[in-house]
């Protein structure tokens, strides 16, 4: 499967959609609002997907590969104006849209249809129990967290990881090569918290060898923190 074109750029407007207060006779529909135009290099379009629930909203934007939205063709984005109906499909599930393009802008209505089998994946990976309701896994899949993803950061020694870190880990941008350089280093035994720390200061497993190699052993997280924002080199 593809990757996007660009990071995912959600904007999360409350402290969680998925748990509202009270209880709830049904589970909230996975459902919204879709819009996209093709003012983007090459075969690609920007789609930005929104979803509200109560007073809670959040929307996504992402590049995506036109080959990605099964059922999207770049005739329907030159048109004066055509019916759309597409579907992008993620480990977590499949969105399919409905709606209208006019001269390569495009908007209307998504349902996401969850993966029943994707739960019991992440389960079996050690992951421990996982909400499974479709809002619950449609969140996992607008970051495209994919099974191959979240096996290799089990094998790559965390401490602790769970699957809310793997969406945090694809909110900062943090790929497995990111992980594995680290890992490399030296520093396989890290936590969740120290992957982000690390990536949010710029420090990747290069910076981090070279420190080693410079004669400093066991250096802690703290201490490569403060050594790369104070410029040592």
């Amino acid at each position: 499967m593809n990757k996007p074109l660009a990071t995912i750029g959600a904007v999360v407007l409350s402290a969680s959609l998925v748990s509202a207060k009270g209880a709830q006779a049904e589970p909230p529909a996975a459902q919204g609002t879709w819009s996209l135009n093709n003012w983007t290099a090459r075969d690609a379009v920007q789609l930005t997907v929104s979803y509200r629930q109560g007073s809670s909203r959040w929307s996504w934007s992402s590049g995506q590969n036109l080959a990605d939205l099964k059922g999207l063709s770049a005739e329907q984005l030159h048109a004066m104006s055509t019916p759309a109906t597409f579907a992008l499909e993620r480990d977590p599930g499949v969105f399919f849209f409905q709606g209208t393009i006019v001269f390569g802008v495009g908007h209307g209505e998504y349902r996401f249809a969850s993966n029943p089998s994707f739960a019991a994946k992440l389960e079996a990976l050690g992951y421990g129990p996982i909400e499974n309701d479709d809002v619950s896994l449609m969140m996992m899949a607008v970051r495209d967290i994919t099974i191959a993803y979240a096996a290799q950061v089990k094998q790559l020694g965390l401490k602790d990881v769970g699957v809310s870190d793997l969406a945090r880990f694809m909110d900062h941008g943090i790929s497995l090569e990111f992980v594995r350089d680290l890992a490399a280093a030296g520093y396989a035994g890290l936590t969740p918290d120290d992957v982000v720390r690390l990536r949010d200061h710029g420090i990747d497993g290069r910076y981090v060898a070279r420190i080693q190699s410079s004669g400093f052993k066991d250096v802690t997280v703290d201490q490569i923190v403060k050594l790369h924002d104070h410029g040592v080199d």
